[in-house]
């Protein structure tokens, strides 16, 4: 079985990842990478959150949001998280139809994020985002 690494935007697969800019409309906001939408919804206030949508970059979206106290954050984040990312990426993917495209173009590949450090969303670690990816391409292919 055929299995894609993807990391950094800007390589071949880099396109899998949160911080590829693609356009996104979820509740009628526009995010600019599905990094943006997935800190910002880690916000409990429109202050916080409003900042991280508008961040300049999704390196600094994703700063933002991981610097946010328990106070500052949504109830129940850690219930929360994994239905977030999954709505961001069916987002980026129905709406962006190159990107459909190339995830379609996949096929049955392991899809696995190569991050050195994340223990949530990588390889090393529970391998979330890979496992998410699949299951968006899975739909999309119904």
């Amino acid at each position: 079985m055929k299995e894609i690494l993807f990391y950094s935007r800007g390589t071949e697969y880099g396109w899998l990842s949160n911080f590829e800019r693609a356009p996104q409309i979820i509740n009628g906001i526009e995010y600019p990478t599905n990094e943006h939408y997935y800190q910002s919804e880690k916000a409990n206030t429109y202050d916080i959150r409003n900042w991280i949508i508008n961040a300049p970059n999704p390196f600094l979206a994703m700063k933002a949001g991981r610097s946010l106290r328990k106070k500052e954050m949504t109830r129940d984040w850690n219930r929360k998280k994994i239905i977030v990312m999954k709505e961001g990426l069916r987002a980026k993917f129905t709406q962006n139809g190159m990107l459909k495209g190339q995830l379609l173009n996949t096929g049955d590949a392991i899809l696995h994020e190569n991050s050195p450090t994340d223990m949530i969303w990588g390889i090393k670690g529970l391998d979330l985002l890979g496992i998410l990816l699949m299951e968006i391409r899975d739909e999309l292919n119904e």
